[in-house]
């Protein structure tokens, strides 16, 4: 039940990170360019408390994978040098996630700010 459970947050570590940014990324283009569209312009939407919120609720759900990610780092290290190996699919993984959700932290953070800061619907 234990390994169960950890292979479930192992799961969650690794791939919340990479959904959340890439829902994250779609509905920010999607919410400036109903801004910036003519027929979104009735619509009132305001592009900076949009993509702050959506930049805000990413990061809490990435830190959350980073956190199962670290949970089951800590949880398949070996106790002592006399003891069994850990599983070491499970740790693999939990290392790569643990890096993986520190970058999409990082493009969230960026993408987010980016989008804030930069000037809305100019012409190319």
């Amino acid at each position: 039940m234990r390994l169960r459970r950890l292979e479930v947050l192992q799961w969650l570590g690794l791939l919340l990170g990479a959904l959340v940014w890439a829902a994250q990324h779609v509905v920010g283009y999607g919410v400036t360019e109903a801004q910036c569209s003519p027929g979104g312009a009735h619509f009132g939407i305001s592009n900076d408390v949009w993509q702050a919120s959506l930049m805000a609720a990413a990061l809490l759900v990435i830190l959350g994978a980073e956190a199962a990610a670290l949970t089951v780092f800590f949880a398949t290290r070996p106790t002592s040098y006399e003891a069994e190996p850990p599983p070491s699919r499970i740790r693999f993984f939990a290392i790569a996630a643990i890096v993986a959700n520190a970058i999409f932290f990082m493009i969230v953070l960026l993408n987010g700010l980016g989008s804030i800061i930069s000037v809305d619907c100019r012409q190319s």
